[in-house]
């Protein structure tokens, strides 16, 4: 360590090179570390970048005033120059983020940013890992998140072993696992309560299969790879505006599976930046105007690759329709709005294109939430606060519980012949 120090003191140039490669070197960490699955950069990390970005500078010019011989003089203005403007840049960071100037919704959930377009993952039955952060948590709620033996927010599943008793499975995204709820206060969790309560569903139980990000590609492959395994009788599956709109268009269609993992699609190389820089995002966001609530396109490119996407989307429903009929299973399709959505009464995606061809398949039922959430409860903009978090979005347990409500409702007019006793059930398949 001594001679080293000694060498760099006596060759500025190669003091210099060493500085600019260390500062290189942290900056290669840190894309390379950003390319991992489920990578999350916080306030850590942006030191790390705002570091090696310094050294990487201060090396650049040392060697420069080196291989040009400046003057004494001239290397302190530089330095100061420098230093001063680096000093700037770095306090200009920390002000935007404190104030959250440019944030991201997972950095007010956990305070990292984390990539829109996830990069390879070997969890193609997207399922609560174990080393999950073991809450749901934001500034607004903190609940427990615990797995079950397969993996998901509920008691340990079963593979049913009475063929006269009914299994419905549940699978969705956030509203489905119970975001912003206890995990008894999830609507899965609810409607058991609920059926508890019917004499006529005293022979239904429920695993839910909810998991928060998930979107219909995973629940295809959770059906095939999981749900299967347990003798379903009814599968309810939620779709939402933000699954097409947000989750199919980072990720594809069924195309992400690979051999043994999975990969959404390709987003700019440069995203690393955008996730350890807030002053990087403002200058993307105000001069380029790209940010990443639109993914980094424009909206031109944007509705584009949804087209694209829609053959895509029909085509996981019509594989799900598939294994359905082969595995003698029920769909019932939830159709869930956002808060939003209610607050405008309309959705925020047009599903025709693929309404229009899930009403020729006759194993799939449908059933609108909005129309029973303004409905039953007259929920609209007066009162959404009442059955929704007001900063993020999700619901209560209040909503939760008008969201199971609402699934009861839809299982009924679409599947009436599951509401029985236990005993006419075992007469039935006697």
């Amino acid at each position: 360590m001594h001679s080293l120090i000694s060498l760099l003191r006596s060759h500025p140039k190669k003091k210099s090179l060493f500085i600019l490669l260390t500062g290189a070197l942290g900056l290669s960490l840190l894309y390379l570390r950003f390319q991992m699955p489920l990578a999350a950069f916080g306030a850590l990390h942006s030191f790390v970048f705002y570091f090696s970005l310094g050294l990487f500078l201060a090396g650049s010019i040392g060697l420069i005033s080196a291989i040009f011989n400046w003057e004494k003089e001239t290397c302190i203005n530089v330095g100061l120059l420098f230093g001063s403007f680096y000093l700037c840049v770095v306090s200009a960071e920390i002000f935007l983020r404190v104030k959250g100037v440019g944030g991201s919704y997972m950095e007010g959930r956990s305070s990292k940013y984390v990539s829109v377009y996830p990069h390879k993952n070997a969890d193609v039955d997207f399922t609560i890992q174990p080393y999950f952060v073991p809450f749901l948590q934001t500034p607004e709620y903190k609940f427990p998140r615990l797995r079950n033996n397969f993996g998901f927010r509920d008691a340990d599943f079963e593979v049913k072993k009475d063929s006269a008793k009914m299994l419905i499975q549940t699978y969705g995204d956030s509203f489905t696992e119970g975001d912003g709820a206890p995990q008894d206060s999830s609507y899965p969790s609810l409607l058991r309560q609920i059926l508890k309560n019917d004499a006529g569903a005293q022979n239904i139980s429920i695993q839910n299969f909810g998991v928060c990000g998930s979107d219909p590609g995973f629940t295809c492959k959770q059906l095939e790879d999981i749900g299967f395994i347990m003798q379903p009788n009814v599968a309810v599956i939620t779709y939402t505006s933000f699954d097409f709109t947000a989750d199919f268009l980072t990720r594809g269609g069924l195309e992400r599976f690979k051999d043994g993992y999975w990969q959404a699609l390709q987003g700019p190389s440069w995203e690393w930046l955008y996730a350890a820089s807030y002053i990087f995002r403002l200058v993307a966001n105000s001069v380029f105007g790209v940010t990443h609530t639109n993914f980094f396109l424009t909206e031109k490119e944007k509705e584009t690759r949804l087209n694209i996407l829609k053959p895509k989307w029909n085509e996981v429903f019509q594989r799900i329709a598939l294994l359905a009929k082969q595995n003698h299973l029920k769909i019932l399709l939830l159709k869930k709005p956002e808060r939003s959505e209610v607050v405008n009464n309309t959705y925020l995606c047009n599903f025709s294109f693929f309404e229009q061809m899930v009403d020729t398949i006759s194993g799939f039922k449908r059933f609108d939430l909005l129309p029973y959430y303004r409905d039953s409860v007259h929920m609209d903009k007066n009162n959404t606060e009442n059955y929704y978090w007001p900063k993020d979005g999700h619901h209560n347990s209040t909503g939760y519980r008008v969201m199971a409500k609402g699934v009861y409702c839809g299982l009924q007019k679409s599947y009436p012949e599951i509401f029985t006793t236990l005993d006419t059930a075992k007469m039935m398949h006697e």
